[in-house]
């Protein structure tokens, strides 16, 4: 039989496998058996249309986001990377046109920053439960006389009249 201690050891390593699978599929983009309409369509989705406000190129339909559909298709056609077709719009209309930030440098802490702060989230609470149940548990052992005192206490409230 396993103890609880150890339940709880391997209940803390397995939501640690799983967070860590989870964030290593989410890395990892297993997608290259897209289509190049696809691959437009997503390009597209991560750049924002320099018209309109809050949109970005796939979700919009003025003229402006019609012709950057369109370039980014050709591009797409051409080989261009994903991140290469997203580098020509920035050097073009600026920073701000890419809708996802980038994963390098500076702007890589706004992927790293929620998942640090997950981690010593949770390893935070482990302690602080761990502390407290620490704190409420108690390894004393209870007397006889105890015992005798907590029964005598019930059977005075048995014998009240109200109760």
């Amino acid at each position: 039989m396993i103890s609880r201690r150890r339940k709880v050891i391997l209940s803390w390593l397995l939501v640690g496998v799983a967070v860590a699978t989870m964030l290593a599929f989410g890395v990892v983009d297993g997608r290259d058996d897209r289509t190049n309409a696809e691959r437009a369509h997503d390009i597209g989705a991560t750049i924002a249309c320099p018209q309109c406000v809050g949109q970005s190129v796939v979700e919009s339909d003025v003229a402006i986001a019609r012709e950057i559909r369109a370039e980014i298709g050709r591009l797409v056609v051409v080989g261009h990377s994903d991140d290469d077709i997203r580098a020509r719009f920035a050097e073009r209309y600026g920073d701000w046109v890419i809708l996802t930030p980038s994963t390098s440098g500076v702007s890589g802490l706004v992927w790293v920053i929620p998942v640090v702060g997950l981690v010593v989230g949770s390893g935070l609470l482990a302690v602080t439960l761990t502390r407290w149940r620490r704190a409420s548990s108690s390894d004393e052992v209870v007397s006889d006389e105890d015992r005798a005192l907590v029964e005598s206490a019930r059977n005075r409230m048995r014998e009240r009249p109200d109760g």
